[in-house]
């Protein structure tokens, strides 16, 4: 099951950069989307996003500031506490997460078509139910 997981996962994250590569944001890469996914559209400071990720806050802050050099993520301090930052999206990266969102649905719609409309669904939601089920343990 693990290795059907991780190359699921892998399938998608390339599919999806390969999208956004093609609709102009060659700066991506897929390492970006492990910042891209954790980050909420209102702001996520770096701690929590690389907990979500689980990966280091220090892994996080590299990923950050190479989104931030490439203009889509803004780094700032967090107001209400100096030491932490908070990571938020740039317009351009609003409009790279929208484009995301757009690939994402083409995909999935895609990925149906290869494998059954029913049998996607039934799949989608048995993984969401896994998911669910793991992360209250």
């Amino acid at each position: 099951m693990r290795q059907v997981l991780l190359r699921a996962s892998r399938v998608v994250n390339r599919d999806i950069v390969d999208g956004l590569r093609a609709r102009g944001y060659s700066k991506l890469r897929s390492t970006h989307t492990t910042l891209l996914s954790n980050v909420d559209l209102a702001g996520t400071s770096v701690t929590v996003a690389a907990q979500r990720a689980g990966i280091t806050k220090q892994a996080m802050g590299r990923l950050a500031a190479e989104l931030e050099a490439a203009g889509y993520i803004a780094i700032r301090s967090d107001p209400k506490d100096g030491r932490a930052s908070i990571l938020r999206f740039t317009v351009s990266g609003r409009r790279l997460m929208q484009h995301s969102f757009e690939l994402m649905a083409a995909l999935e719609r895609s990925y149906a078509s290869k494998v059954g409309s029913r049998r996607f669904k039934t799949t989608m939601k048995g993984l969401a139910t896994i998911v669910a089920a793991l992360e209250r343990t």
